[in-house]
């Protein structure tokens, strides 16, 4: 029997701290990737722009640190995960490529020997919910009857993601329970690559990651 390759994943947000072990798990299912496994738990850094911050050991601030505390468990692979917020909106220019790979290559710097990947939600992790409405829906978790007004093309041009999500549940969307409720049900369709651009980054980045960790193991 083969050994398991595990995953760390490392987030910002409560509810993700649960979610994203969840759609790992489902991911590697869909996959039918038997030897990979995850914790329950991600690693959570301390607050909202956390991962984002520069490097401070003595304040638990940026990605470096967080990278740092997950390589002493000796994992086969890293996935970091956040929200960008408006970091979409900064324009790219000849030193700054964007959120997602900056992060990216500051986490590769102080752990060069992980296969690590960095995906950003485009703005927030609720997006993919509003991008798999009709997954939500037949799983009842979104009321039938209730639409959201942008189309889904545009999905990714929304902001507070988690107020329409209030909207489309007729009550108080509640990140810590919802969150990992909701991401049981998110699709894996080819749809929802055409959807929602982070989304399909992400599916990119897992192909990507569960590679790499291969790769390393027979090393």
């Amino acid at each position: 029997m083969r050994p398991k390759l595990r995953i760390l994943a490392i987030v910002e947000g409560h509810g993700e701290q649960t979610a994203v072990p969840a759609l790992l798990r489902r991911w590697f299912q869909h996959r039918r990737f038997r030897n990979f496994e995850t914790p329950e738990l991600a690693i959570r850094a301390s607050g909202s722009g956390a991962l984002k911050c520069p490097h401070d050991a003595d304040d638990e601030l940026g990605i470096e640190y967080y990278v740092e505390l997950a390589a002493r468990e000796r994992p086969d692979g890293i996935l970091v995960m956040l929200d960008a917020d408006d970091e979409c909106l900064k324009p790219r220019t000849p030193s700054y490529r964007g959120l997602g790979p900056e992060l990216l290559k500051r986490a590769r710097a102080v752990a060069p020997h992980i296969p690590i990947e960095v995906v950003v939600a485009n703005r927030e992790y609720e997006v993919w919910f509003l991008a798999s409405l009709a997954s939500l829906r037949r799983a009842t978790r979104i009321p039938r009857g209730r639409r959201l007004p942008t189309p889904l093309s545009d999905i990714e041009s929304i902001r507070d993601c988690k107020k329409r999500m209030t909207h489309l549940l007729g009550r108080p969307y509640e990140e810590t329970t919802d969150q990992p409720d909701f991401t049981e049900a998110l699709s894996f369709a080819p749809a929802m690559k055409r959807r929602s651009r982070s989304y399909r980054k992400l599916l990119e980045a897992l192909d990507e990651l569960t590679r790499a960790a291969r790769d390393n193991k027979r090393r």
